[in-house]
């Protein structure tokens, strides 16, 4: 089978999207002879900033000369982007590779697509000799597939109000199913400048030594770079004064650094600085050009409350530069599971227009019901849009040159734009 007949055939195998536990995953990885894919392994968990903080860690680590692998999910366009060894994506071939190897051993246990991939994934880190494994947990981190490999170093990001079906409907739950990624006498960094308690008590149970934002680490901005604070592995004091700002989050390059300082790992501020440069991830407020109309766009995979108020925040900036001067034109559309109104709510006033719309996944919310909960919001609504790149090009269409076009809401509508935009900048 190529990758695509494997993907439709592992997405098939199992009842359940998502089936939480570890009981089945490790069995198979046992039958597999999986041990551990790196000597240092980092897992990184939290509502948003996995995958900024993941492609930070990436980048700092690969330009200290270290050979690093990581693991992220979901991907946006490709499969391929949720394994990289040494920088490049998996290759089919190795993906097929593996999920034949694994479809062999795991006899009559079922797997869940994540199980699949995540095996996959330490399947081919395990293979390539590295220095450093970087997993990001898919869903929650307790029960999560990647939890199964325990870490030298664990990461929460931050905590917001999302997958509540699974991970509970307040900050202090989800916290507790995050942190448990957590393991006795194993540090652990919280990037969350309010870390909830039940991360706090976890740790102190556990005797996993906690570092958090603002507290043991943290950092200070200005226009155009700056300052990291934080401890060593033995609890000195470390400062690192006017770096160059990332592209990606501040908040998270904080937390980036203050885990690269509790590593056995030889790291220079030379390959600091190269990493904050260069890192790149696509659909975290990337910027771009229509091909056609010229519009000014950013498209970022914001789909909770959280998520949407850090977008918020990084169009004020935007206004406050006077790199933004007219409209923002929203194109939206949005997982079914996930809180449309709270989304709304905290980019009301940093948005003008609405264009709503849906994409081809079964999970997503179809486009009518988005566009009336929206309107009945108090929102100034467009459509509905029978996909998501008719109702880009009708914002595009609507835009003068002080507008930007911002695509937000999920990772599908942001790859439906960056699928819509290359194909029509080839035929343009």
């Amino acid at each position: 089978m190529n990758l695509s007949q494997w993907l439709d055939t592992i997405q098939a195998l199992h009842p359940n999207e998502i089936d939480l536990g570890l009981q089945r995953v490790k069995a198979v990885a046992a039958r597999l002879g999986l041990t551990r894919p790196a000597p240092v392994v980092i897992t990184v968990a939290g509502t948003n900033g996995k995958g900024s903080t993941v492609a930070m860690l990436d980048a700092i680590l690969s330009a200290a000369g270290y050979r690093v692998g990581t693991y992220t999910s979901p991907h946006l366009l490709e499969f391929n982007e949720r394994i990289r060894i040494r920088g490049d994506m998996a290759s089919d071939l190795q993906l097929c590779d593996c999920f034949a190897l694994i479809e062999a051993r795991r006899g009559e246990i079922s797997l869940t697509y994540f199980e699949f991939s995540t095996l996959a994934g330490l399947l081919l880190m395990e293979q390539a000799a590295l220095d450093v494994a970087v997993l990001e947990v898919g869903l929650g981190g307790r029960l999560d597939a990647v939890n199964m490999i325990d870490p030298d170093l664990a990461i929460v990001t931050s905590i917001g109000l999302d997958h509540q079906d699974w991970l509970g409907d307040n900050r202090e739950d989800i916290g507790r199913e995050k942190a448990g990624i957590f393991r006795a006498g194993v540090l652990a960094v919280s990037g969350d400048a309010d870390t909830p308690q039940s991360i706090v008590q976890h740790a102190e149970r556990l005797g996993a030594p906690l570092l958090m934002q603002g507290k043991e680490f943290g950092f200070s901005v200005r226009a155009a770079d700056w300052d990291w604070w934080g401890l060593d592995r033995l609890g000195h004091k470390l400062s690192l004064p006017v770096l160059p700002r990332p592209p990606l989050d501040v908040v998270n390059a904080a937390t980036v650094l203050q885990a690269i300082a509790l590593q056995p790992l030889s790291v220079s501020r030379d390959a600091i600085e190269i990493g904050l440069r260069t890192v790149t991830l696509q659909g975290r407020f990337q910027a771009l050009r229509d091909p056609h109309s010229d519009v000014a766009v950013r498209v970022d995979v914001a789909h909770n409350p959280h998520a949407g108020s850090l977008l918020a925040e990084k169009i004020a900036e935007l206004r406050a530069t006077g790199e933004l001067k007219g409209r923002v034109l929203a194109v939206l559309a949005m997982m079914a599971d996930k809180d449309q109104a709270g989304f709304y709510g905290v980019l009301e006033s940093a948005v003008d227009i609405w264009y709503i719309a849906a994409f081809a996944q079964p999970r997503c919310l179809d486009a009518q019901s988005l566009h009336d909960r929206l309107g009945n919001a108090g929102a100034n609504v467009r459509g509905p849009y029978a996909t998501v790149a008719a109702a880009y090009t009708q914002a595009c269409g609507d835009a003068n040159g002080d507008d930007l076009v911002l695509v937000t809401g999920s990772f599908g509508t942001v790859a439906d734009v960056l699928k819509y935009v290359a194909n029509t900048g080839k035929n343009s």
